[in-house]
């Protein structure tokens, strides 16, 4: 138990832990880098049986649950400064990672601590800058470290031992207990780093799985050829890209040269150097077995990508296992014993790819990525207190929105998103079907960054009830998807005949938006030259130096 965890032992976890004043409910909002839809229970995805968030769910099963909520922007750093803002990545600033956020922009905190609430931000925050509207704040000094992390606070910097996950969840509990005769209401956000890469589970969890085979997604193998060629030269495959060592902690090659690998790639590593010695002797006798039996085998390269599968895909799951635990946590030791005078709310930056079309990856406007869980729980809101809004469509900028109308405090004109609580009054078996008009008749996405460690070009798209338009600008390459013929998004329609007026609806549909939205992104082709760096043979990392 760490050090923190110990302080914590005398904590009841169904104690009023804070009284809210009057009429003003506590509010939480918890994060994680990525979830994938797969992977969440509630969600009914390809790992539903293993019920792989129970906590998760029951928040679900007494809240409300978004099925069509998206990200605007599939990275990190962009997805933490829209929930922050309401505002789509180009009108925050934020438009890839390592850019630093302006906190003297309206942000959600601010305008909480404005309306009479303390704030506090615990964990992953990564936006380059001193954090700015909380009144109290521990975040980790580096996004990468899954162990015995470093954290940041104004007072300075401590390390703390155990896993991160963990110590972020015993923060928040702490500083809760420290305020429980406190009136004032709070808004705490929370965001965990567990899930992105390199996937390291807590040491309790590595085992997690070990008796299970993963069902495998049937694109798993898929070879691309029926898609733009954009997917064609990503560095995000399994097969390719995922790095036994590095990624998926088999043992050491005897050509190891750790000065000549990407720093990204020493992740794991760095974490493993930083164990205690009984960390480091658990972590190395779970994975024992398994790498043992893998080195006895000579696997082809196909059974060796459904190998990387498995232990990539348990990895991931086992990682989200270690955030739901601590979700449980922190809801077990809200103001009520129920939490129901809470206002909670569950979302991820962005989704991720768990082996669908061979990748690992994010970043991209397919539905893998871009797609987003979206809870909201608490008898702030209005309408039934169990609901699934089934079709309508929801983005990261409505989150901000939605929690400044559900305590009653203006919503400034410059956010991009809209409250969400005119569908939770809506009748639960209503939804979009029934409804008058339409809540939304699309989606506008554009990711910023390229090039990038996944090779993910630049693109700008909308994506409808049914369809999806994407454009890769800098190289003017299109695809279209019928989701609803298509919803895995295999094959790519845009030289279709049969689609070209509604193809040329969708254009005029993503011009408006992008006047809407205000995004005034250069969309210019860049030179066949530059383009054909990118489209050659050698068209990967080594060549990024060569973008403007």
């Amino acid at each position: 138990m760490n050090e923190i965890g110990k302080a914590l032992l005398g904590i009841v976890l169904g104690s009023c832990l804070c009284l809210a004043a009057k009429g003003k409910p506590n509010v939480v909002l918890i994060v994680s880098e990525d979830h994938a839809l797969s992977s969440f229970g509630a969600y009914q995805g390809r790992f539903a049986e293993l019920k792989p968030t129970p906590e998760l769910d029951k928040l679900a099963s007494g809240g409300t649950l978004f099925m069509q909520a998206f990200c605007s922007n599939a990275m990190p750093a962009p997805g933490m400064a829209t929930l922050l803002t309401g505002k789509m990545s180009h009108a925050n600033g934020v438009l890839e990672e390592g850019d630093k956020f302006n906190g003297s922009q309206p942000s959600l905190p601010k305008l909480l601590q404005e309306a009479g609430y303390s704030t506090a931000l615990f964990g992953k925050w990564g936006l380059g800058t001193e954090p700015e509207g909380f009144d109290h704040w521990e975040i980790l000094a580096d996004e990468n470290e899954f162990y015995n992390p470093l954290f940041w606070s104004p007072t300075g910097k401590t390390r703390f031992e155990g896993y991160a996950t963990d110590v972020i969840t015993d923060l928040c509990l702490q500083w809760m207990q420290a305020r429980k005769t406190d009136e004032k209401p709070f808004f705490m956000m929370v965001q965990f780093n567990a899930s992105r890469q390199p996937w390291m589970p807590a040491i309790r969890h590595v085992s997690l799985y070990d008796d299970v085979l993963l069902p495998e997604p049937e694109n798993l193998f898929d070879d691309l050829k029926r898609r733009a060629p954009p997917s064609r030269y990503q560095e995000m495959e399994i097969g390719n890209n995922l790095d036994l060592f590095y990624d998926l902690f088999s043992p050491k090659p005897d050509d190891w040269k750790p000065a000549e690998a990407l720093s990204s790639n020493l992740v794991a590593q760095k974490n493993v150097l930083r164990m205690n010695e009984e960390q480091s002797s658990a972590w190395r006798l779970a994975w024992r077995p398994q790498n043992e039996a893998l080195g006895r085998e000579s696997l082809d390269e196909e059974s060796l990508v459904r190998w990387k599968y498995q232990r990539f895909a348990k990895n991931y799951l086992r990682c989200l296992k270690g955030i739901d635990e601590n979700v449980g946590r922190i809801l077990s030791s809200l103001a009520s014993t129920d939490g129901s005078q809470d206002l909670i709310a569950y979302t991820a930056n962005h989704g991720r790819f768990v082996g669908e079309h061979g990748w690992f990856g994010t970043h991209w406007m397919y539905e893998e990525s871009m797609k987003i869980p979206l809870i909201l729980y608490g008898t702030a809101l209005a309408g039934p207190a169990r609901k699934i809004v089934e079709s309508s469509l929801a983005q990261d900028i409505d989150v901000a929105p939605t929690l400044l109308s559900a305590l009653r405090v203006p919503v400034p004109q410059a956010m991009n998103g809209k409250s969400l609580l005119p569908l939770l009054e809506r009748n639960a078996s209503s939804d979009e079907q029934n409804a008058s008009a339409p809540w939304r008749s699309a989606l506008y996405f554009h990711h910023h960054s390229f090039p990038e460690e996944q090779m993910v070009p630049r693109h700008y798209g909308v994506r409808t009830a049914s369809l999806k338009l994407i454009h890769y600008y800098q190289f003017d390459e299109w695809e279209l998807f019928d989701l609803a013929k298509d919803p895995e998004e295999n094959l790519n329609l845009y030289e279709n005949e049969a689609y070209q007026k509604r193809i040329s609806g969708l254009r005029t549909q993503l011009s408006a938006l992008k006047n809407q939205y205000s995004d005034d992104t250069d969309p210019s082709v860049m030179p066949e030259e530059w383009r054909r760096i990118f489209r050659g043979p050698d068209a990967r990392k080594n060549n990024q130096e060569n973008a403007p």
